[in-house]
């Protein structure tokens, strides 16, 4: 009894960090949004959304994938564990150099998206520093360092927020998103070099062709993996560019969507959490716990997803202006998407600690590919509306993508069944039938929220662990 109290406190700590990170973290961009979207207006702050979203996708072939590896890295080089980091870091940072270099001097992002050089400059060295920085914050997770994650968290979210601040002040009405694109770069270009060296300077040791390899192998298929998230969750709005959709609606758009991943925020750091104990009973072959704790997890995301869908409304029209809340129905469609992308983490994170990378890049290039095809089809006729539409089907597919291919690896037990995702997924869908029926009872809305919230804190303190 004695050592699960202690495990079980274990697990409490790290979640809790992990979430205070996320919540301090994310809450300071969260609550700029109102000060940014102000400070930017409609089409400026789409036009800094459009450009964010090209950040995301050369983070993801930063690297090669090889940030994906440090998970499985760490239980199958267990003896040998930081002399795999510094040399998988080592070799992430000269490919990544090597791609920098090469985008650069055939020039085809300048030609796609018509940015000058500089800002193809600025934009490749911040998706380094992204790449770098999670990296880092991998290893953090992995190796249960919550409150190193959660200070390096802090001061780059802090100092991107004071330092956007700042610059938009200086810059013209006409380039005021230069300040924010600036404002976000210095900081992560700075907390990358630092946490390098903090890396490196553990085991410091240059290539070598096992752990190159290995990163090699299992990483080139995230890349793609990467890519399709990322077509998935940013191409609508590049999309909408290239249709010619005005920014003020890409402005609009951008805001609800940034606006609901803060539910993915959530999600994010419940699963930083999870999966290091989830692959501990993996390894163990713990199938009793897994499945306890993966019901009690499965029952927490679904109160935070169903609280988040009661209330979010009236803190849209704190954290916007008038003008943006024409995009309001479009929340509860989004909300699924989130959902939906907690569903196919469960798979997900099975195959990652299986090694199956390409099985992982094969279903989600699929959803991602589908999506484009969506796009195409939807923005035309229903411009914003058509993208979230497209952006949940896509993620519908995706989870059962990846549950066909879970379902396929018989020589594993994966130890979920389909039904367990049933009644929390039928509590969002009545949750999102609420918040149009009761659009004006706003308080009847927050009275069955917090009812929600208190009910399953009673069932977290009465199991006295989160999982």
């Amino acid at each position: 009894m004695g050592l699960f109290m202690k495990k079980a406190k274990s697990v409490n700590q790290i979640t809790i960090l992990n979430l205070l990170s996320i919540i301090i973290t994310q809450g300071i961009v969260f609550f700029t949004i109102p000060l940014f979207t102000r400070m930017l207006g409609t089409e400026q702050y789409g036009i800094y959304s459009v450009f964010n979203s090209w950040v995301a996708i050369m983070t993801c072939i930063m690297g090669l994938g090889s940030v994906a590896v440090i998970g499985s890295g760490k239980y199958h080089f267990k003896e040998m564990y930081y002399e795999f980091r510094s040399s998988v870091l080592l070799y992430g940072t000269i490919v990544s150099l090597i791609i920098i270099f090469l985008l650069l001097v055939l020039r085809p992002i300048e030609y796609i998206a018509n940015y000058k050089t500089f800002l193809v400059f600025i934009m490749l060295f911040t998706a380094m520093s992204n790449y770098i920085f999670l990296f880092y914050q991998n290893c953090c997770i992995y190796e249960k360092r919550a409150v190193s994650n959660l200070v390096s968290s802090f001061i780059l979210s802090v100092s991107s927020v004071v330092l956007s601040i700042v610059l938009i002040r200086v810059y013209k009405s006409e380039t005021r998103y230069l300040g924010r694109v600036y404002g976000s770069f210095i900081p992560h270009i700075v907390l990358a070099i630092v946490v390098w060296f903090i890396l490196f300077k553990k085991n410091p040791v240059f290539l070598k062709k096992e752990y190159c390899k290995y990163a090699f192998w299992l990483g080139f298929p995230i890349v793609f993996n990467g890519l399709a998230q990322n077509i998935l969750s940013q191409s609508d709005r590049v999309m909408m560019q290239y249709m010619q959709v005005n920014d003020s609606e890409i402005g609009i758009y951008s805001f609800f969507y940034s606006f609901v991943m803060i539910l993915n925020i959530f999600l994010n750091a419940l699963n930083n959490s999870w999966c290091p104990f989830y692959y501990d009973n993996l390894d163990k072959k713990d199938w009793t716990s897994l499945r306890k704790k993966s019901k009690n997890y499965i029952e927490l995301f679904t109160v935070l997803s169903v609280g988040f869908v009661l209330l979010s409304r009236e803190v849209a029209y704190l954290m916007a202006d008038s003008t943006y809340w024409s995009g309001m129905q479009i929340m509860p469609v989004l909300v699924i998407s989130v959902y939906f992308i907690f569903m196919y983490q469960f798979a997900v994170n099975f195959e990652y600690f299986h090694k199956k990378t390409k099985e992982i890049a094969l279903g989600t290039i699929i959803a991602g590919l589908v999506n484009i095809g969506l796009n195409t089809l939807w923005i035309p006729m229903w411009g914003m509306y058509g993208a979230a539409l497209a952006t949940t089907l896509a993620y519908v597919i995706l989870f059962m993508m990846h549950y066909i291919i879970v379902k396929s690896m018989k020589e594993y037990v994966w130890g979920i069944c389909l039904l367990d995702f049933v009644p929390g997924l039928g509590a969002v869908m009545i949750s999102i039938v609420l918040f149009w029926l009761l659009d004006k009872l706003w308080i009847v809305r927050w009275g069955i929220g917090a009812l929600l919230g208190a009910w399953e804190l009673f069932r977290i303190i009465k199991r006295k662990t989160i999982f």
